[in-house]
């Protein structure tokens, strides 16, 4: 298990809100891949962008491996806003329920934000910028794996920030 949540280090940190159009379109394009990312064992990834007319578009979801995903790049004249993964099955030796850092650099390797599936359903959405990780909704917001168990990855703060995580991940 690991330690209590931090995420407090950083609570005066003012961050834009996350458009409430793009969560809905977000979570309903993750439901079916988040259940194959169960049944498999795979990450599923894809993007979110906004097509040159203004309407937010989503790519085709691929799966990946079981630590990782790399979609391929839409084309140039999607402007790209966020990547969206999932983190797979339920593992109770893999804690799977926050972003990691990693997710954060890929994240902002790319320069976009990311949204962030776990297999207790939550979705997370990494602001690559700062990297600060807030959680949009908890347990069961999205298709939850069937052998999830809470609290195995201890208390889970509602927002990290990239040190907080890099803490988590190297105690």
């Amino acid at each position: 298990m690991l330690s209590g949540p931090v995420g407090t280090a950083h609570a005066q940190t003012r961050l834009p809100p996350v458009p409430a159009s793009e969560i809905k379109l977000v979570r309903q394009h993750l439901a079916h891949p988040q259940r194959l990312s169960f049944a498999r064992n795979r990450e599923f990834c894809g993007y979110l962008g906004r097509a040159p007319s203004g309407q937010l578009v989503l790519t085709r979801m691929v799966q990946g491996y079981r630590n990782g995903c790399t979609p391929p790049r839409p084309p140039a004249s999607i402007r790209l806003l966020a990547s969206i993964h999932t983190h797979g099955a339920y593992d109770p030796n893999v804690p799977a329920e926050f972003p990691t850092t990693l997710d954060m650099d890929s994240d902002a390797a790319e320069g976009v934000n990311g949204y962030i599936a776990t297999p207790g359903g939550r979705l997370w959405y990494v602001y690559s910028g700062p990297k600060i990780a807030v959680q949009l909704c908890g347990l069961g917001c999205l298709p939850q794996d069937s052998r999830f168990r809470a609290g195995d990855d201890g208390a889970i703060a509602k927002r990290y920030n990239y040190r907080e995580l890099h803490r988590i991940e190297h105690p």
